[in-house]
C-alpha cells in the first residue's frame, strides 16, 4: 500500500501544470494589482499581488479559457489557452470616447437624457420611404424574412442576404420547454436573393446554414451582414448554441466566399463575443437578475456590420448588457467596434467602447475620411445620424426620421460627395403581428426621401388621364375598408388607397417618343409610392412625399422620361408603398418631350459602354441619374427594357452571342449604343 502511495503522487507531480504569470499595463509596463484572473474551466479565480502575479495548478495539459478583468482596462479573454509559465498579460486602459462622455451628462436628469439638442442640418438631415416589394419578397405570412444584409451589386445583379425560416408562433420565453420557437429569428438559417431592378426579387436558396449538433451555432444563424474586399465576399452574422435561454450568450460568426452565390466556408471559431465580465444571480433566470452587470457588451453582441477603413477592419456591433436597465423610458443599448488587420480576424475590441450612446440596429457607410451611422431606436441620441472622422468618436450631425425597421443600405462603387450618398436606398423588415401568433416579418424597400423641388405643369399639350376614370380596380392582398375592392372614384379623383390597390385605364398615344410623367396627388402618409405599368411592364416606381394632407393636391414629376410607342396601351397605376394607407390622386399626365429639346431632358454628358464587348454585366459611365432603357437585336426586336442608376449593370447573361443596340430615354447627346455580347 506504501508503494502505491508513493507511485501515485509521482505520477500526479509527472503531469501537473501550471497557468502563471504577470499582469501589466501596456502603455506604462508597471504590475497591476488586484486585477482579477479567473480559469473559467476550473471555476477558480485569484486577484493579483502587489507584483501583478497569479498562478495555477492544474492536473493536465488540457487547454483552458484564462480571463481577466481590472476596472478602467480592457476585458482580457484569453481562449483554447495551453498551460502556461510567464505568462505576460498586457491590459490595456480604457478611454472614454465622446459619446460616454454625453452619456454621462445625459444620466443626470431625464429632461437631459430626452433632450440631446440634435443638429437640424439640411446636408445631414434624412428621412425615408418604404415600398412593398414584388416577386419571392411580396408578403406573405408563410415565411418569416428579416434582417437583410447591405445590398450589393454584382455582374448586373442585386444581391441580398437575410433570416430566413418558415413561419411559426413565438413563445419569447414564455415557456419552459427549451425546444420552443423563442423569437421569429429562432431556427433560422441565412438565405439569399437577386434581383435586376431592386423591387423584383427571386429567392436563390441558402447561402450559410445552421451548424451540427453541440456546435456554437448550432441553434440559429440570423442577422447577417455582406462585406467584399478583394474579390473575396465575407458573411457576418450572429449566431446562437442551443438552447435558446433568456440568459444565453449569442456570438458573432463568418463565412467566406469567392462568389456571392457561394459555397460558403465557415470559419471554426466566432470572430467575436460577449464580454464575459459580468455575474448572474443565483437561483434565477430573469438576464435582469445579476450580481454585477459587467461591460456594455456583456451579455450580446448583436448586429455585425464590417468596413473597411484606414486600412484596417472595424467590425461594429451592438451590445447589451448583462442586468440591462432603462432609463427615462429607453432601453440601454450602446455600440462598440472591435478591429483587426485582416478581414477573417483576429479582432480586437477598441479601447473606446462603446462608441454611441444609442442605436438598436447598427448602420455604417464610409464617408468623407470617416465613418457616418444612423441612430435608430433605443437611448438619448435616438434618431439620430452621426460623423466620426476616426471612426470612433460620433458626433450627432443631423436628424434621421421615419427610419425604417433593421436597414440594409445599398452599397455603391463610389463614396459620393455628401454624407446621403451612402444611404440612398436599401432592403428593411417589417414586422406584422396578424396571422401568425407572436409574429412574423418580411422585406421590404426603403429610399431615401430629399425635399421635394417646385414641380413646374405640365404643358397645355399633354394627355390628362382623370383617376376617377379608370376602368378596373382591385386590391390584392384583401384591404377592402369602406367596402371598396380598390380605390373609390369620387367627383375630383380617387381616395380610400391602400397598398397594393391598382386601376387600369386605356390610354391612346398619339405619337411616339420621350413622355414626362406627372401625377396630381397628395397624402399625409410616410411610406407612400406609386407605380406605373404600360402593359404589363414597369416603366415607373415613384416616391409621394408626405405634404400632411389628403387633399392638397400638388405636382409629382417622375425622375426620368419615359419612351412609348404610339398605340392604344392598358396602364395600370398601382399603389405599391408599405403603408395601409398611402395617396389620394386626382389626375396624372403624359407630356410628350421632342428628341431635340433639351429644355427639360437630362443634362447632356458624354456617357460610354463598359466593359465591350460584355459578358455578364453592361454598365454605363459618366450616368448621373436614373433613366429608361431599351435593349434591341440588330434587327431592331426589343428584348428587354427597364431602369438603369448610376454604377447599376444590365443583366446580359441570357443574351446569346452577337451585336445588340441600348437605347436611353431622355439624353440628347447620344441616345442609341452599339454593343457586342461575347
Amino acid at each position: 500500500m506504501r508503494i502505491f502511495i508513493i507511485i501515485c503522487f509521482c505520477s500526479f507531480q509527472l503531469i501537473a501544470q501550471n497557468y502563471s504569470g504577470v499582469v501589466t499595463d501596456k502603455n506604462t509596463g508597471a504590475p497591476i494589482e488586484g486585477a482579477k484572473v479567473v480559469l473559467v474551466e476550473e471555476n477558480e479565480e485569484m486577484l493579483t499581488g502587489t507584483n501583478g502575479a497569479f498562478s495555477f495548478s492544474v492536473s493536465n495539459n488540457t487547454a483552458r479559457t484564462l480571463q481577466i478583468n481590472m476596472e478602467g482596462y480592457m476585458f482580457e479573454d484569453l481562449r483554447n489557452l495551453a498551460p502556461v509559465t510567464n505568462l505576460s498579460v498586457e491590459l490595456r486602459l480604457k478611454i472614454k470616447s465622446v459619446a460616454t462622455t454625453r452619456w454621462e451628462n445625459y444620466l443626470t436628469s431625464c429632461t437631459v437624457y430626452n433632450n440631446p439638442n440634435i443638429p437640424d442640418n439640411d446636408d445631414w438631415n434624412v428621412s425615408f420611404t418604404d415600398t412593398e416589394l414584388e416577386g419571392d419578397f411580396a408578403p406573405n405570412s408563410t415565411y418569416t424574412r428579416r434582417d437583410p444584409s447591405a445590398v450589393i451589386q454584382h455582374n448586373g445583379l442585386y444581391y441580398v442576404w437575410y433570416s430566413y425560416k418558415l413561419s411559426q408562433p413565438s413563445t419569447y420565453f414564455g415557456t419552459n420547454n427549451e425546444n420552443d420557437n423563442v423569437f421569429p429569428w429562432d431556427y433560422c438559417d441565412l438565405y439569399y436573393a437577386t434581383s435586376t431592378d431592386g423591387y423584383d426579387w427571386h429567392e436563390q436558396g441558402v447561402a450559410v446554414a445552421r451548424g451540427a449538433s453541440g456546435s456554437f451555432d448550432d441553434r440559429s444563424v440570423f442577422t447577417p451582414e455582406v462585406f467584399v474586399h478583394e474579390n473575396k465576399f465575407y458573411l457576418i452574422y450572429q449566431a446562437v448554441q442551443h438552447p435558446y435561454i433568456e440568459r444565453v450568450k449569442n456570438t458573432v460568426a463568418m463565412a467566406v466566399a469567392d462568389s456571392p452565390n457561394g459555397p460558403w466556408t465557415k470559419l471554426d471559431e466566432p470572430i467575436l463575443r460577449a464580454t464575459d465580465n459580468g455575474a448572474w444571480a443565483n437561483n434565477s433566470t430573469s438576464r435582469f437578475d445579476v450580481i454585477e452587470k459587467g461591460d456594455f457588451d456583456s451579455h450580446k453582441v448583436h448586429d455585425p456590420c464590417l468596413r473597411f477603413y484606414n486600412n484596417k477592419f472595424y467590425l461594429y456591433y451592438k451590445g447589451e448588457r448583462m442586468g440591462e436597465e432603462n432609463f427615462c423610458g429607453e432601453r440601454e443599448i450602446r455600440w462598440g467596434v472591435a478591429i483587426s488587420d485582416n478581414p477573417t480576424g483576429p479582432y480586437v475590441k477598441s479601447v473606446y467602447n462603446p462608441v454611441t450612446t444609442s442605436g438598436h440596429e447598427v448602420s455604417v457607410w464610409n464617408y468623407d475620411g470617416g465613418i457616418a451611422i444612423i441612430q435608430k431606436l433605443d437611448g438619448p441620441e435616438r434618431g439620430t445620424i452621426q460623423y466620426a472622422e476616426d471612426g470612433l468618436n460620433f458626433e450627432m450631425m443631423g436628424s434621421a426620421t421615419n427610419v425604417p425597421d433593421a436597414l440594409g443600405i445599398f452599397r455603391p462603387d463610389s463614396l459620393g460627395d455628401n454624407p446621403k450618398h451612402g444611404v440612398q436606398w436599401g432592403l428593411a423588415h417589417e414586422l406584422r403581428w396578424d396571422q401568425v401568433q407572436g409574429g412574423w416579418m418580411y422585406l421590404k424597400r426603403f429610399d431615401l426621401v430629399e425635399p421635394p423641388e417646385p414641380v413646374d405643369p405640365p404643358s397645355n399639350d399633354a394627355i390628362v388621364i382623370e383617376a376617377e376614370d379608370f376602368e378596373a380596380t382591385k386590391n390584392e392582398v384583401g384591404l377592402t375598408p369602406g367596402g371598396f375592392d380598390g380605390v373609390n372614384a369620387t367627383s375630383v379623383g380617387v381616395n380610400y388607397v391602400n397598398r397594393q390597390d391598382w386601376m387600369d385605364f386605356t390610354v391612346n398615344i398619339p405619337q411616339s417618343g420621350d413622355y414626362e410623367l406627372t401625377y396630381f396627388i397628395s397624402t399625409p402618409m410616410n411610406n407612400a409610392n406609386v407605380q406605373m405599368q404600360i402593359d404589363g411592364n414597369i416603366v415607373a416606381n415613384t416616391v409621394v412625399p408626405n405634404n400632411g394632407s389628403w387633399e392638397d393636391y400638388g405636382f409629382l414629376r417622375h425622375n426620368t422620361l419615359i419612351n412609348i410607342d404610339a398605340g392604344v396601351y392598358t396602364v395600370r397605376v398601382l399603389a405599391n408603398g408599405s403603408n395601409d394607407w398611402q395617396w389620394n390622386m386626382d389626375k396624372f399626365y403624359l407630356d410628350f418631350k421632342p428628341t431635340l429639346s433639351t429644355s427639360n431632358n437630362i443634362k447632356k454628358e458624354k456617357l460610354l459602354l463598359y466593359p465591350n464587348p460584355v459578358s455578364t454585366g453592361l454598365g454605363i459611365k459618366n450616368l448621373k441619374q436614373s433613366t429608361n432603357y431599351s435593349l434591341y437585336s440588330i434587327l431592331g426586336k426589343e428584348i428587354k427594357r427597364g431602369i438603369i442608376s448610376s454604377g447599376q449593370l444590365i443583366n446580359t447573361e441570357a443574351l446569346k452571342k452577337g451585336m445588340y443596340f441600348l437605347k436611353l430615354y431622355g439624353y440628347t447627346e447620344k441616345q442609341s449604343f452599339l454593343f457586342i455580347k461575347e
